[in-house]
């Protein structure tokens, strides 16, 4: 946690210096693998002001009407599946928060990430790149061959829930499971055909996994382009979720690029509350 950030979070909350979140539209948050001090501390100020949470379901629906909000709504999801993502229940299970989980097919059989291996130390030496950002340049099939590399060289403990967590997780009368790939590519790095397949086998096998319809995505980094969408609209998706920062407005949001606040996970307090109430974007927009 940057103390910098503490203060200059704190500093936006207390002067509110840029315009509230709007009451006519519906509040998105979403984490990747928060502590469950954070978590708890994120919704508790949420519940304190008044929202209430509402299911993608509920969010479906309220968007396909255009449906405006008759009170403060907030919509919470996840992105990853990463195991520790368990110990968040109880406080979901407190508050009743309906959350939505967005995770990638091969993070679960294999164990990791691909950024699992690219923050490894001692990956470097393997693949002369200098950082988790340099990998994200790559054409897709280069990120491939590298990651196998890695795989072959670096052992890790198993970051992701295991299958039969995830099916467990799903079983949960508060929880949604949503696609986010296969393999967690960056999708505008993918030729069509590599798009087509990390959309559609990722639908495929969670359906078969979990038994169920899967209709969501997120875009993996956030990333995607206008054949991400097409390909998305053709194969039966019917909510996209982007990283861009910005509340819902049922009246004008298209359904395959819905906004979503991002929560730091290493951030402290104020920093993220600055950041769920958009303030913080203001001033430092994210790149």
């Amino acid at each position: 946690m940057s103390t910098v950030k503490e203060i200059i979070g704190a500093v936006l909350m207390a002067i509110r210096l840029v315009k509230r979140p709007e009451d006519d539209k519906i509040l998105s948050v979403y984490f990747h693998n928060p502590s469950v001090q954070l978590f708890r501390q994120m919704i508790s100020w949420l519940h304190k002001k008044g929202y209430r949470f509402i299911s993608i379901g509920q969010l479906e629906e309220m968007i396909s009407q255009q449906k405006q909000p008759a009170q403060k709504l907030a919509f919470i999801s996840f992105d990853d599946g990463n195991k520790e993502f368990l110990d968040l229940l109880p406080v979901i299970e407190e508050f009743k928060v309906p959350v939505t989980v967005f995770v990638p097919i091969n993070p679960v059989t294999d164990g990791n990430y691909w950024w699992d291996y690219a923050g490894a130390p001692e990956q470097t030496k393997f693949t002369g790149l200098p950082t988790i950002e340099a990998f994200k340049t790559l054409p897709v099939q280069e990120f491939d061959l590298k990651l196998e590399v890695l795989k072959q060289h670096i052992p890790l403990e198993r970051t992701c829930m295991t299958l039969a967590q995830l099916r467990e997780v799903a079983k949960h009368p508060y929880i949604t499971i949503g696609a986010h790939t296969v393999s967690h590519p960056i999708l505008k790095n993918c030729g069509e055909a590599r798009q087509l397949h990390e959309l559609v086998a990722a639908k495929a096998t969670l359906d078969e996994w979990l038994q169920q319809n899967t209709t969501s995505l997120a875009y993996p980094n956030g990333d995607y382009n206008e054949q991400t969408l097409a390909l998305a609209e053709k194969n039966k998706y019917r909510l996209g979720f982007t990283t861009k920062p910005g509340q819902i407005d049922v009246a004008t949001v298209s359904r395959l690029e819905i906004p979503r606040y991002s929560v730091n996970d290493e951030g402290g307090y104020y920093e993220n509350l600055a950041k769920i109430n958009g303030y913080w974007q203001r001033f430092f927009p994210p790149h």
